[in-house]
């Protein structure tokens, strides 16, 4: 193992503290996103069986920040949809959103969801399933009126399909992603509904077919996304003294990528032998202390190559979002804002104090 390079860093927040006195979407955004969609959230319940019922008013108690739908409706009403119409678009992407947590954490395993028991766990893998497929029914059904094109049909339908193919490409890998292949799993899971959500809002505009540049920028703010999401795992498994369950589950995770990139070809045979031995065993704190690869990634200096990534996107991000139409620009600049707020407040590097305790019972940091 010879790429473990030692060092204690900065946090994220001195890459991108943006000069914005603003905490979270309830500020940039237009307030009341979720009572816009009460009335549709109604029609929804009362549609579901009345245990898929309970299962999605306990889902939606926590109804999380709601971004692909405020997105979805803002890029409606700038492209001329009615009001009624603009918040059809927006919560039918919100079922949808809502729909991939639920298989994601089927698929994944995850018995926690925004801080509390997911459905899964709560209800069964069978509601969370049947619940996840009648938000994808209910998603179709609200947009069948005929003010709404005919065309987001069919983009919603490109939305599923591009994102259950990405969850599906976490399952299909023989060895651990590199960079380019996780980028791919990433967008796949992540940047379609946020690039449909504007794109699908765009169709309301006849004159409108496509604008790459929009998936391109969607894509990248999407792929930020993912790696702050990446780096909590890693930085929350960390502060209760356990290994991250991406790395126990072999799911890709940006920090582990990064990190077996810089492997030698021989380490990185190891590595990705031991992570697949790792996830056939049964889950026993005895084979998760024998899995020093844990050790010497959080000991490493990965840190600095997840920052660099994130400013490397951040960039690019930024250019291509001022060269969009203006129309689109005032839709994705508060995303833009709310990246930079996230990569701000993440603190980046993985709890110091345990990292330090690790060298030190590891012989790598003098004593006393």
């Amino acid at each position: 193992m010879k790429n473990a390079t030692l060092n204690a860093h900065t946090s994220i927040s001195d890459l991108h503290r943006p000069p914005y006195a603003i905490d979270g979407l309830s500020s940039i955004f237009r307030n009341g996103t979720q009572k816009k969609f009460n009335f549709l959230k109604d029609q929804c319940e009362g549609s579901l069986e009345i245990s898929l019922a309970a299962a999605f008013r306990y889902h939606f108690e926590c109804p999380g920040k709601m971004l692909r739908a405020q997105l979805a409706y803002e890029s409606a009403r700038a492209h001329s949809a009615s009001e009624a119409d603009a918040e059809r678009w927006g919560f039918a992407v919100e079922l949808v959103h809502n729909a991939s947590l639920l298989h994601d954490d089927i698929c994944d395993s995850d018995y926690f969801r925004r801080g509390r028991a997911s459905v899964m766990a709560k209800f069964g893998h069978q509601t969370a399933l049947c619940l996840g497929d009648g938000l994808l029914a209910h998603a179709f059904a609200i947009l069948a009126r005929e003010s709404i094109p005919r065309a987001l049909i069919a983009k919603l339908a490109s939305m599923i399909r591009s994102c259950s193919g990405g969850q599906a490409q976490e399952f299909a890998h023989v060895d651990y992603p590199d960079w380019s292949r996780y980028c791919e799993i990433a967008q796949g899971k992540t940047a379609s509904l946020l690039a449909g959500a504007v794109e699908g809002g765009a169709l309301f505009d006849p004159v409108i077919e496509s604008i790459p540049r929009l998936s391109d920028c969607c894509s990248r703010l999407a792929l930020i996304y993912q790696i702050l999401n990446d780096v909590k795992n890693i930085d929350s498994a960390i502060c209760e003294n356990t290994q991250a369950t991406d790395f126990c589950n072999v799911r890709p995770n940006a920090l582990i990528v990064l990190f077996r990139d810089t492997l030698t070809p021989e380490d990185r045979k190891d590595f990705d032998n031991s992570l697949n031995k790792a996830s056939l065993s049964p889950v026993t704190s005895q084979n998760r202390v024998e899995n020093l690869w844990w050790e010497t990634l959080i000991e490493s200096d990965i840190r600095y190559a997840v920052q660099d990534k994130i400013g490397s996107i951040m960039a690019e991000t930024e250019l291509q979002l001022s060269q969009l139409p203006s129309a689109l620009q005032n839709v994705l600049y508060p995303l833009l804002i709310h990246a930079k707020n996230s990569i701000a407040k993440q603190s980046l590097p993985l709890n110091n104090q345990k990292v330090l305790f690790t060298k030190e019972r590891n012989g790598k940091l003098p004593q006393g």
